[in-house]
């Protein structure tokens, strides 16, 4: 199904939906506000207008005209355009136009740094208009964000939110040359394997972890390894590990019934009385102590 095989009324139907439960759009680096999501299979010329805000339009059929500052851009099947913020623009029916269409704005206070940095690239494109085509992310996304709406289920709101989100980055970086796209802030790779090796730690805490065996598991040095945590995260592969330890031990004290000494094969130490001191020189306290009395706020890991 595309979004050309949609009644006028289901796609009524879905914006409603849409204008919902889609509006406030919160991701990891980028919050987004919805204004409205809309769509005409017919759609009426407009008067000359601008908006505060960017307005995103997808031509699911039929041609018309796209003005601004003094510029015609031909409309056809599968082009997407975007009005950008306080620019006067006009869109023209020629024959059938059909569109589907949203308008959005980023909340900057919930937003972090390479979002508002992927904001501010895209309120400078110059590209507006994209012959995009009918096989593209964006109208699958539209599609079934319509398709979802018009059969609800229980848990349609953080379905729609989820691929609202989706929707909107993928058309953020259609926008976007390649150029632009080399600007944008990437994750490097020495975050990449020190977040593997936090992974893989954690989920074998009960495992003797040697460097060696984790920096083999990622496929690098054992050399290579330290140096990135002392790097990434300022302490030692051994501190780092040893304080892991002791975190899911507080935790097997205050959830579970464990005796110390099966708390500490859980948590790798190879013997209670080496668990005894790296827990008392972490807390302040043995286990034993610890657990004689209830987790308190000046209980922490230094």
């Amino acid at each position: 199904m595309k979004l050309k095989d949609f009644s006028l009324e289901q796609i009524h139907n879905a914006n409603d939906i849409l204008n919902q439960y889609a509006v406030y759009l919160k991701g990891n680096e980028l919050t987004i506000y919805i204004h409205y999501w809309g769509g005409e299979s017919v759609f009426k010329t407009n008067v000359p207008h601008k908006h505060s805000f960017f307005e995103v339009c997808y031509v699911v059929d039929g041609e018309g005209i796209y003005q601004e500052k003094g510029k015609e851009y031909s409309l056809s099947k599968g082009n997407l355009f975007i009005s950008l913020p306080h620019v006067t623009h006009q869109i023209i029916n020629t024959k059938d136009l059909f569109l589907t269409f949203f308008a959005f704005e980023p909340i900057y206070s919930e937003s972090k740094d390479e979002g508002k940095k992927l904001i501010q690239l895209l309120s400078e494109t110059k590209r507006i208009i994209l012959n995009i085509g009918e096989e593209n992310a964006a109208e699958k996304i539209w599609t079934s964000m319509y398709f979802l709406a018009l059969n609800q289920s229980h848990l349609i709101g953080d379905t729609l939110k989820n691929l609202g989100s989706s929707l909107i980055y993928s058309i953020i970086l259609s926008f976007l040359d390649k150029q632009t796209h080399g600007k944008l802030p990437r994750k490097n790779s020495s975050e990449t394997i020190v977040y593997k090796a936090k992974l893989y730690i954690r989920d074998n805490i009960s495992q003797p972890l040697r460097l060696k065996d984790v920096a083999n598991n990622l496929h690098i040095s054992g050399r290579h390894l330290s140096r990135l945590f002392t790097e990434e995260l300022g302490v030692t592969y051994t501190e780092y590990v040893q304080n892991e330890r002791i975190k899911q031990a507080i935790h097997l004290l205050t959830t579970t019934d464990l005796q110390i000494k099966e708390i500490a094969a859980k948590t790798g130490f190879s013997s209670v009385h080496y668990f005894t001191s790296v827990f008392k020189r972490l807390t302040g306290v043995t286990p034993g102590e610890f657990n004689k009395r209830l987790l308190s706020d000046d209980l922490i890991l230094h």
